[in-house]
């Protein structure tokens, strides 16, 4: 069994509408796909579903796509009062009282306005990511799951200070709606500087040098802190528009990223999984 995790930029809700549906022509069953990617997810969300389904259920390899790292995501008990905004618990009124996660992709408008205007800062949103890539590396390492990893795009080219998060969502031109690309920036040059009392909880950069950056499949070789290019810049560097709303691939430009790129560089993993499994693996 395949675990595969991510954003929206991955998750099919088992439609098989994005590069995930690419494995079928492969010769890989959907079914022989665990596909745990949701839309809206954070970093850290996604770091605990792996975590989850690891420590749950046996799995052959893994592949997970991270996400942009400003998305901030919280177990939050929802009583009646906080279901008025809550992201999709009217819909679902057996969820009132009960723990939810928001999983609303970034959000500096709805539920989560506060924390983005108290709480928030850049430096809290890289250390929350690379501390959900690590630890995923540990967890997939302890249980012996072969893995690789890419991401929504390159995670540090991305002006994720508030004021820009907010204008990404408050645009009116439909092609900066949701476009990260539009806010190339190298985010370690507007990083805030920490207390000095706090050194013991600075740990980015020891983060950095702990990360096995082999398990990484980018699509670029344009780097910051050796973060290349990720599904976006995929497409930008060949000039293909994505046509799927909102600026996501359609099923074509999926299949397209699976196809003529992805696929070549995970083909040999799948292929020397042990021969039981492979063969489990085929249609």
């Amino acid at each position: 069994m395949i675990l595969i995790n991510g954003c929206s930029f991955t998750s099919c809700y088992g439609k098989g509408d994005t590069w995930v549906g690419g494995f079928e022509d492969k010769g890989i069953k959907l079914s022989n796909i665990k596909n745990s990617a949701a839309g809206g997810s954070s970093n850290k969300n996604i770091a605990r579903r792996t975590f989850w389904h690891i420590t749950n259920h046996k799995y052959d390899y893994a592949l997970i796509q991270w996400s942009t790292i400003d998305r901030w995501d919280y177990p939050v008990l929802v009583t009646e009062e906080r279901a008025k905004d809550f992201p999709r618990v009217k819909n679902y009124p057996n969820r009132i009282g009960k723990i939810n996660y928001m999983c609303n992709g970034t959000d500096t408008l709805g539920y989560a306005k506060n924390f983005y205007e108290n709480y928030y800062s850049i430096h809290g949103a890289v250390l929350e990511t690379l501390e959900s890539i690590y630890n995923t590396q540990l967890y997939l390492k302890e249980h012996n799951v072969p893995y690789k990893m890419i991401t929504i795009g390159n995670l540090f080219n991305m002006d994720v200070s508030v004021e820009k998060l907010i204008e990404l969502q408050t645009t009116k031109h439909i092609e900066g709606k949701g476009n990260y690309s539009k806010l190339a920036k190298n985010i370690f040059d507007k990083i805030e500087e920490v207390d000095p009392s706090w050194y013991e909880q600075d740990a980015i950069n020891k983060l950095l040098t702990h990360i096995d950056f082999s398990k990484f499949i980018f699509t670029n070789e344009e780097t910051i802190q050796r973060f290349g290019g990720g599904i976006i810049e995929w497409f930008n560097d060949r000039n293909i528009p994505l046509t799927g709303g909102e600026f996501h691939p359609s099923k074509e430009e999926h299949f397209r990223f699976f196809n003529e790129f992805l696929w070549n560089k995970i083909e040999d993993d799948i292929n020397n999984l042990p021969k039981n499994i492979s063969n489990n693996l085929e249609m």
